[in-house]
């Protein structure tokens, strides 16, 4: 009987056992990013739910009176007043060509 075939099964071991080892450390490092993630994703869907809730359901919104009429600023007013003052001789009637 030899031993190279127990050598290679007890490597074969020893390499799952190692394989075993590194996965459980590495679940072990990451189990706070994955707390994390878990916890934004349930936050996602709790803001869904609400989002969901207030668009499907109530009366439109009031409208805003964006076309009540606004107050013009006095420098504005001023130079709209001077521009609608029509000149002295745009006044008169207009004379009548002779025929």
């Amino acid at each position: 009987m030899s031993l190279l075939p127990l050598l290679a099964s007890l490597v074969m071991a020893g390499a799952g056992c190692a394989a075993v080892a590194a996965i459980a450390v590495t679940i072990r490092a990451q189990l706070p990013s994955v707390r994390k993630v878990l916890a934004d994703s349930r936050a996602v869907a709790m803001d869904r739910a609400f989002l969901i809730q207030i668009t499907a359901v109530g009366a439109p919104a009031a409208q805003r009176s964006a076309a009540a009429p606004r107050r013009l600023p006095a420098r504005g007013f001023r130079a709209a007043a001077i521009a609608a003052v029509k000149p002295v001789g745009a006044l008169a009637t207009p004379r009548r060509a002779a025929a």
